[in-house]
């Protein structure tokens, strides 16, 4: 599929906030038809889901919401013909829309009780690591700078890290796993410990790796910055990679950025630790 999409971690937690919208009783087929759901939308919505929305936006990703069978058994397209729904590839293009769509909904209309704003937020999180933010005027996602997803990072990275054979790669997936949940969950300042965390144990691996096989007589010390230095200097970073990490643990290990709020300076964190993450280990594979 091309394009960025809303991944399967944000689409249960779009399914949750919608289930809140069920459980306050709302009407969905006046308020979606009034927010710009076609007619065909809300109908299919209701009476072939009845509201039932996991599977829905499962159906959606699927590209097979759109289609219905009559009473011959013969598969026949809801949409309208002006949509343009000509192949499998117009269908899932047009479920992606429409998820994307759905999720912009539930942030900007949740309702405001404290239980739909925790799943809200929690929603709004996870889209943000897929590299979405919300146009709550005009419903929409809209992309984060840059092409960057960092679930998708995370995947990258997680499978680097499997097979690689980076010295204690369990702590290192727990790293990656607890930096990207705590984000989710809302905890800025410990979600940002865990991106550096994440860091620092690919660094402090790789270094004692390094020193253990190594044709050298540079000796290892301790502390992430002098083992960024012991790593230059036995060949494994150039010294543009250097300056590079040395900003990069520099800027997770500053604490507080003034005039950065710590929801942006937790995410930045994150995909920061997520890509220099994968070149480390992208270096350590070559040099091993």
């Amino acid at each position: 599929m091309a394009g960025r999409v809303v991944l399967q971690k944000s689409i249960v937690a779009l399914k949750q906030v919608l289930e809140v919208f069920v459980d306050r009783g709302l009407d969905f087929v006046e308020t979606l038809y009034e927010n710009g759901f076609p007619d065909w939308f809300v109908m299919q919505a209701r009476d072939r889901h009845s509201w039932s929305w996991l599977p829905l936006l499962m159906d959606l990703r699927a590209g097979t919401f759109f289609f219905t069978r009559d009473q011959m058994g013969r598969v026949r397209c809801i949409v309208s013909l002006d949509v343009g729904l000509h192949s499998h590839e117009d269908a899932i293009r047009l479920g992606e829309f429409y998820i994307q769509r759905l999720a912009a909904f539930a942030i900007a209309l949740a309702p405001r009780s404290r239980e739909a704003l925790f799943v809200s937020e929690s929603l709004l999180r996870q889209l943000q690591l897929d590299g979405f933010d919300v146009n709550k005027k005009n419903l929409t996602l809209v992309p984060i700078e840059g092409p960057v997803s960092a679930q998708e990072e995370e995947g990258r990275l997680t499978s680097l890290v499997k097979n690689s054979g980076v010295p204690q790669s369990r702590v290192v997936l727990k790293h990656i796993e607890d930096a990207q949940s705590l984000y989710a969950e809302g905890k800025d300042h410990p979600s940002l410990n865990e991106s550096r965390n994440l860091i620092q144990a690919l660094i402090d691996g790789i270094s004692t790796e390094t020193d253990t096989h190594g044709k050298h007589k540079t000796k290892l010390t301790g502390g992430t910055a002098p083992r960024i230095e012991f790593l230059t200097k036995v060949g494994f970073f150039t010294a543009d990679e250097q300056s590079a990490f040395n900003s990069a643990w520099g800027s997770l290990s500053a604490g507080s950025h003034p005039g950065v709020p710590d929801r942006d300076q937790a995410r930045i964190g994150l995909v920061l630790a997520l890509e220099f993450g994968q070149l480390l280990l992208l270096k350590f594979t070559n040099w091993v």
